[in-house]
């Protein structure tokens, strides 16, 4: 696992954020001890874009019935009143 010292992180800073974006662990070192890992953060909770993402994966996850179910036993099924 590379390490950086401090120096030459502010030198490649925006290379090592690339790094990181991509997946590769980036530590920085102080006085040759690692102190800083450069790591991705999680999308924010309100990122509109994520959220569509991750129910476009949900719905492709549903298994799909082979056979169609014609419209009108469906509307029958939806509306159909409970035996008591």
């Amino acid at each position: 696992m590379p390490h950086y010292s401090v120096a030459t992180t502010k030198d490649r800073l925006s290379s090592l954020i690339d790094k990181a974006l991509a997946g590769e662990e980036v530590i920085i070192t102080r006085h040759g001890k690692p102190t800083v890992e450069l790591r991705t953060v999680s999308p924010e909770r309100g990122d509109r874009e994520t959220a569509f993402d991750r129910l476009r994966e949900l719905r492709e996850a549903i298994p799909r019935s082979k056979t169609p179910i014609p419209i009108e036993r469906f509307y029958d099924w939806l509306y159909e009143e409970e035996e008591d």
